[in-house]
């Protein structure tokens, strides 16, 4: 007799096995099915539409891992011109050197009448690209 426990992760690795098989992804771990990050392979580059956001945050990604992008000042721009804030900044947070966990700071007249939730939605709409690909996280973020 197995424990109810055992039993979930058996059914998880099942689950898991079913969905890799029907999508080309390879098997997560049992240690990924209860919760650690998976190393799942990204779709081929060719495969993506010419301008798909999985194709230009693939972009974005290997400029940064180039040395090319400073990923926070590139959201900043980007949260900048969108909403032309008077005042903007992004900075790298937990002194992450490639900027994937980052800190919004941001006070623009687009904010007036709008919901703490409708802030930061027209904020993350500013920069849902670099989310998709080189920013794993917003970390705080303060909007006035």
């Amino acid at each position: 007799s197995i424990s109810r426990g055992a039993a979930m992760v058996v059914l998880l690795r099942v689950s898991a096995l079913a969905l890799a098989m029907t999508s080309g992804r390879r098997l997560p771990s049992v240690a990924t099915a209860l919760g650690r990050r998976a190393a799942m392979p990204l779709a081929p580059v060719a495969s993506l539409g010419p301008s798909s956001p999985a194709r230009r945050a693939r972009a974005l990604m290997s400029d940064a891992g180039a040395g090319g992008i400073n990923i926070p000042a590139h959201c900043e721009g980007k949260i900048r011109e969108g909403l032309q804030a008077e005042e903007v900044k992004v900075e790298a947070a937990y002194d992450d050197p490639n900027g994937s966990h980052i800190s919004i700071y941001c006070v623009a007249s687009a904010f007036e009448g709008k919901s703490r939730v409708q802030r930061q939605q027209l904020v993350y709409k500013h920069i849902w690209e670099e989310l998709q690909g080189p920013v794993h996280a917003v970390d705080a973020m303060l909007l006035k």
